[in-house]
């Protein structure tokens, strides 16, 4: 199976689970306090911290790097929220993303939908990296590889996902969430030589919200 219809049958699923949680977080009675979000108000502040892989093609050297990020929110209203974070994410070599991210929360009650989009710029905490260069011996008509040296420059992210949130009793939640990335880390080496990789990865993160 490839990764399209992988991606294609995972949101199918997350649909169905997140139309079912919703169902079920509107099923509770209008007066019962303990399913109120007490955090989840207008004017506050709050801290979503997640983490988790990148999953991609087995072949690939990073086939699914470790990523964790967490970003401080300002709730605008109970339903939709924006803010900017930071993380640490490990690729060829280490990178720190800084984003803004604008979360929307479906209902009022502990179990939660969502959905989320963050976007910034990958900034290269590690500066260097080798790259394999093919060359040809016309002696001995033979090949051989040989490294060359580059700079980590960064790049551009960008990452929407779908999830669910659920909260106790005083706001503090858990969260299991599923999206896409797409993004661009690029290269500098010698004599103006520039490499650019794009991932496009499936992002699976559980964290927890407060």
């Amino acid at each position: 199976m490839n990764t399209k219809n992988v991606l294609v049958n995972l949101f199918l699923w997350v649909f169905i689970i997140l139309t079912h949680a919703q169902g079920m977080a509107g099923n509770g009675k209008a007066g019962d306090e303990n399913n109120d979000v007490l955090l989840r108000k207008t004017g506050k502040l709050f801290c979503f911290t997640q983490g988790g892989v990148l999953a991609g093609n087995p072949d690939n050297v990073n086939n699914a790097p470790f990523v964790i990020n967490t970003s401080l929110n300002y709730a605008f209203s109970r339903h939709i929220s924006a803010g900017a974070g930071v993380g640490v994410e490990f690729f060829h070599e280490t990178h720190l993303p800084v984003t803004g991210n604008v979360l929307y929360q479906f209902g009022n009650k502990r179990l939660v939908p969502f959905i989320m989009l963050q976007a910034g710029y990958q900034v290269a905490l590690e500066s260097k990296q080798t790259d394999s260069r093919l060359y040809y011996s016309d002696l001995f008509s033979s090949a051989y590889y040989s490294p060359r040296k580059l700079d980590a420059r960064g790049g551009f992210m960008a990452n929407p996902s779908i999830g669910i949130i659920y909260y106790t009793k005083y706001g503090f939640g858990w969260s299991l969430a599923a999206g896409y990335r797409y993004q661009q880390l690029n290269y500098k080496g010698e004599d103006d030589y520039k490499m650019q990789i794009e991932y496009n990865r499936l992002s699976l993160q559980i964290g927890f919200i407060f």
